[in-house]
């Protein structure tokens, strides 16, 4: 009996051990949410990036690549601003993301031209990226950064927000 159970334990061990797949773009649906506008005001608009997994536990980068484009798909001169005091950013662990669940980040840019000198770029989608994997949503969005600087927007590392296990 208490070889069975050293067993059992050596079991349950090795499949805690074993590491969880990174998440694949056929599986994962991006959406994004405005929150009824609570990202607008004083210049500034934003949307919360909501990745679902609609198949099997996988891990997901918690700061992929975001990058936006125009109506023609090219990509636009706007990046990730860096935050204060971490360079070249932050390190993060990948988040461990159930079938069924979502994972929630923010994205939020200057929206109206609050600089003495203004640049502005349009953008019509926002892309994803993690690895070799794209995921793509549409958007309605112009974000505004100082004449002759880089265009910039923060982003919040993903979360788990919450979802319903797969049947």
């Amino acid at each position: 009996m208490l070889s069975l159970m050293i067993a059992a334990q050596a079991l349950s061990g090795s499949a805690a051990a074993m590491p969880v797949p990174a998440c694949r773009p056929m599986q994962l649906r991006l959406a994004l949410d405005g929150r009824d506008g609570d990202f607008n005001g004083m210049s500034h608009a934003g949307t919360a990036l909501s990745v679902r997994n609609v198949g099997a536990d996988c891990t997901l980068p918690a700061l992929p690549i975001v990058s936006f484009r125009d109506a023609r798909g090219k990509p636009l001169p706007a990046s990730r601003s860096v935050p204060i005091g971490m360079h070249p950013g932050p390190v993060m662990l990948p988040v461990r993301l159930a079938g069924g669940h979502r994972a929630v980040a923010e994205l939020r840019w200057v929206a109206g031209p609050v600089f003495a000198q203004n640049r502005s770029v349009k953008a019509a989608s926002l892309t994803m990226h993690f690895g070799k994997a794209i995921l793509r949503a549409w958007v309605a969005a112009v974000l505004y950064g100082e004449a002759n600087k880089a265009v910039t927007f923060e982003q919040t590392p993903f979360h788990v927000a919450e979802g319903m296990a797969r049947n």
